[in-house]
């Protein structure tokens, strides 16, 4: 009997230390790291030109991903060069809104962040002024 729960014991341990470690995409997505909400006034097509231009200019751009479902909802993450874990990354996801005759066609952007502190605040900016002014680079001001 106590062999069997031995051996149990170390199934468990064994399936704990396989688990991969770190924040997951899921993980950011939680409520507690929601930011901010932000309206974009380009249809998805030019925020990719925009991230295209900046990944030109800059060598670097935060990563465009459609859902494969429904075209009218993407996501934006953007992680430090390097990172497996999403813990310093900004994650956005999109919803695309269409045109009116009162407005035209913008995206709707709900930004999660794991920290809250200026070093976060700062990528945020950094990842809209990506979309908003591909040409300059965040270290180039």
């Amino acid at each position: 009997m106590k062999k069997i729960a031995m051996c149990m014991a170390l199934a468990v341990l064994a399936g704990c230390a396989a688990t991969p470690q770190g924040l997951r995409e899921v993980d950011l997505r939680d409520p507690k790291y929601f930011r901010a909400e932000h309206i974009i006034p380009l249809p998805f097509p030019k925020i990719q030109m925009a991230l295209f231009k900046h990944q030109a200019a800059c060598g670097s751009a935060p990563e465009f991903f459609m859902d494969p479902r429904q075209t009218n909802y993407a996501t934006i993450i953007q992680k430090p060069a390097g990172a497996s874990s999403f813990e310093r990354a900004v994650l956005a996801d999109l919803v695309q809104l269409q045109g009116t005759m009162m407005a035209e066609s913008r995206v709707r952007a709900q930004v999660y962040t794991y920290y809250t502190d200026a070093a976060a605040e700062k990528q945020i900016n950094d990842f809209l002024a990506a979309i908003a002014h591909p040409e300059v680079c965040p270290d180039a001001k």
